[in-house]
């Protein structure tokens, strides 16, 4: 099953723990451009001018930015911004935050062992997709990693933990050993990280993790342009494994959200005059009362349907499937099965998508007519400002760790945007410069 290695990472150089927060970044893929330029503005030395490089007016080529950023990482490891740790080790990777539950906030907290992962194809079932990827973000991430030859960037794996044992190590593990960083980001997210060079302990994590396959929760185009970039170099052991954070499966913290879905109106494919008349071909369509973001959550909490926000009317329904519709999922994309095509994310992609816009399910088109938020209040808000410009929300509730582990093992993935693991693993805790043999 999985194998793990410590690694000696390099840091940022900071006087105090406190003081690492204006240096970090959310993931690359999560970062539009306005993001991008409060990092730059933060801190000089903030890890985005690695992950994601600014576009500059002289650049002829995407690659131009990555080389950009490979200066970065060159210019701070001479300069010892960043400095390399001086024995083997892994690093506990913790993050407390609250959640809303019943408009009451609960804390949580989540912790991960951020440890070398060896790469192995998909097929070898050790390490795990749960979601389909793209072309051209794995292209992107290629040519970092071309430029650094480095990991700049955390992926998520979730570590199958039946019995709990690895969340005991971890946590362990996070009491035994002092915390190096600390920071609070904008949305309430504390990151703290946490080093252990102890061989017994890393041994001991190395042994659980050996009758463990891995579940890539967020990272699958870091995974595949990893493992493309290890065979590409004759399997050189320099790039045989990856950084990865490995949160165990017991984990009370682990978190997932969804992504609603706000459903543009477009001149691709089939327009829909009156989209609750055409809902009512597919499900039983019943009246909640006026849209509003408060009455959306609460219909949330209170069913598993999908919620409807209908812009044309400014009403609020719950879509619950009806014959025509059980009859619909059933004839259309016949690879798929029955499991797979009653998740929420697939019934809005086979019936709305496909079948009453007629627009094919490829990742370009989803790209152009869906806009995907992870936040009720934030959607409410998009549908009631630019009300015209949509058809309307499709408010769902999160797949559960159980649903996705059935879905992968039955050898399919989860449709695109089907999970969002809250809180993201942030860039600029480690890095591991694949170059340099441990």
């Amino acid at each position: 099953m999985a194998q793990i290695k410590p690694f000696r990472g390099y840091r940022f150089t900071i006087s105090s723990p406190q003081d690492l927060g204006p240096l970090c970044a959310p993931p690359y893929d999560m970062l539009d451009d306005a993001a991008v330029d409060r990092l730059y503005a933060m801190h000089p030395n903030n890890i985005v001018r690695i992950t994601q490089n600014k576009r500059e007016p002289a650049d002829t080529v995407n690659k131009d930015r990555h080389v950009r950023a490979a200066g970065f990482l060159s210019r701070w490891i001479d300069q010892k911004i960043i400095a390399r740790d001086d024995a083997d080790s892994i690093y506990i990777y913790r993050q407390q935050f609250k959640i809303i539950q019943n408009g009451k906030p609960v804390e949580y907290e989540r912790t991960g062992v951020c440890a070398l992962v060896e790469l192995t194809d998909f097929e070898e079932q050790v390490v795990l997709p749960h979601e389909y990827t793209l072309s051209g973000p794995k292209q992107d991430r290629y040519e970092l990693m071309e430029t650094t030859l480095a990991n700049t960037g955390q992926i998520f794996g979730l570590a199958a933990d039946d019995g709990g044992e690895l969340y005991t190590l971890i946590r362990q593990i996070t009491g035994d050993t002092p915390m190096i960083g600390t920071f609070t980001d904008e949305n309430g997210v504390t990151h703290s990280l946490h080093r252990c060079a102890d061989a017994g302990m890393i041994a001991k994590a190395a042994e659980l993790m050996s009758s463990r396959n891995i579940l890539i929760a967020d990272g699958h185009h870091r995974y595949e342009t990893a493992l493309r970039f290890y065979k590409d170099r004759g399997r050189d052991e320099k790039f045989s494994h990856v950084m990865m954070t490995l949160v165990s499966t017991a984990d009370p913290g682990l978190v997932i959200r969804p992504f609603h879905r706000l459903v543009r109106k477009s001149t691709q494919g089939r327009q829909a005059g009156d989209m609750k008349s055409e809902l009512a071909k597919y499900f039983d369509v019943s009246p909640i009362g006026k849209a509003t973001a408060q009455r959306t959550g609460d219909a949330l909490g209170g069913t598993t349907d999908i919620i409807f926000w209908d812009c044309k009317t400014g009403e609020l329904y719950t879509l619950t499937l009806n014959k025509n519709g059980e009859d619909f999922l059933e004839n259309t994309m016949p690879e798929r099965s029955k499991q797979w095509k009653r998740l929420d994310v697939s019934k809005i992609n086979c019936i709305i998508i496909n079948g009453i816009l007629e627009l094919p399910l490829d990742g370009q088109v989803l790209h152009d007519i869906v806009n995907y938020v992870n936040d009720a209040d934030d959607g409410a808000k998009r549908l009631t400002e630019e009300r015209d410009g949509y058809y309307g929300g499709f408010f769902i509730n999160p797949v559960t760790i159980t649903t996705i582990n059935d879905t992968v093992k039955s050898g399919e993935r989860m449709p695109q945007k089907s999970t969002n693991f809250f809180p993201k693993v942030w860039a600029g805790l480690a890095i591991n410069k694949m170059d340099v043999l441990t």
